[in-house]
Formats: structure tokens, C-alpha cells, sequence
């Protein structure tokens, strides 16, 4: 059992590194995300160390997104630093099967699993907060530092195996358009 663990630990890692360097290409003629939550049949948001957000809507029956970074400016206000949406590629035919598949729309909050114990001598270095709506009902979970419960909880599990999907699988395409 450890022994596949181990690469995926070390890929999932990597990926985290250079979140945000998957394929991209620079274009002026952005590819449209949904224009609202009120549209969208079904909505994914997700939000890293406040740093980077990805937003993920479902209209039509077709899955769109936009994939934000944010720095600091001069003035130390948070400002968007690079912004990408969806390609319009075959790199998102699977993605519903990829959300239902990994039961994004079940997972809760990590404090509510049953003997999963926070390092509480540490900083979290990575937390991420989802607000999830699944066409009928909304709902928000964070967790701090997955990486530390993968081997135990399916949660954990099924939230990194996401992310290294949406970080580098799905082809994004970097707008020019301003936030």
C-alpha cells in the first residue's frame, strides 16, 4: 500500500510548486467563463492561502472556469497578479466525471472527521477553502494541510487528486482581459 503512496506524495508536491505553470498560452480573445452564479447550473470555488482562487461553473451542461493569482502591491493591497479561463479544449470533456467521481459535492469540513487531529504545533501551509453548489444546495469546507491526512482519509485524498487535476490537467489560457 505505501508503496504507491510515496509517488503520489512527491508528484502531488511538485504539482503545488509550480501551480499555476501547467500549459498555457497567451491570447486577447479570452474564452467566456459563465457570467454568474445565478446562471450556472453547478459552481466549484476555490480559494489557496488566499493566493490563488479558481472559480468553476457549469452552464449548459458545459464546465468553464477562471484560475486567478494574487500578489501584493507596493501599497501592500492584494492585487491580481496573473489570470487564465478555461481552454476550449477536449482537456475539459471529463470534468464532470473527474467532480462526481471524487464526490467533491460530499466532502466536509475536515474538522467534522472522526480522529483526523490538526498539528497545532505548526502553521498550516496549506489551506484551502471550497464553497461548493451542487445545482440544489450550497456548502463551504476547509483544510488545512491535506497532505498530512492522505494515507487515512478519503476526503483528503479525493480534494488533492482534484486539485492535481485542475493544476495540471486541464488546459488553461491566460487572459488579458482585466478582472
Amino acid at each position: 500500500m505505501k508503496s504507491y503512496l510515496a509517488p503520489i506524495i512527491i508528484l502531488f508536491s511538485l504539482v503545488i510548486t509550480i501551480a499555476g505553470c501547467s500549459s498555457t498560452k497567451q491570447t486577447n480573445d479570452p474564452v467566456s467563463t459563465a457570467q454568474t452564479d445565478d446562471t450556472a447550473e453547478e459552481w466549484i470555488k476555490v480559494n489557496i492561502n488566499e493566493a490563488i482562487y479558481f472559480h468553476f461553473e457549469k452552464e449548459d451542461s458545459v464546465w468553464a472556469g477562471t484560475f486567478r493569482t494574487y500578489t501584493l502591491n507596493d501599497e501592500n493591497e492584494k492585487v491580481v497578479n496573473q489570470q487564465y479561463v478555461s481552454a476550449n479544449d477536449s482537456s475539459w470533456s471529463d470534468f464532470q466525471q473527474f467532480v462526481d467521481f471524487l464526490n467533491i459535492y460530499e466532502i466536509g469540513p475536515q474538522y467534522e472527521i472522526e480522529e483526523w487531529v490538526p498539528d497545532s504545533g505548526t502553521l498550516p501551509r496549506r489551506v484551502y477553502n471550497f464553497e461548493v453548489f451542487d445545482g440544489e444546495n450550497t456548502h463551504s469546507f476547509s483544510y488545512q494541510d491535506p497532505i498530512n491526512g492522505i494515507r487515512d482519509y478519503w476526503q483528503a485524498q479525493n480534494l488533492l487528486t482534484f486539485m492535481t487535476l485542475v493544476e495540471s490537467d486541464l488546459q488553461w489560457v491566460e487572459s488579458t482581459s482585466e478582472p
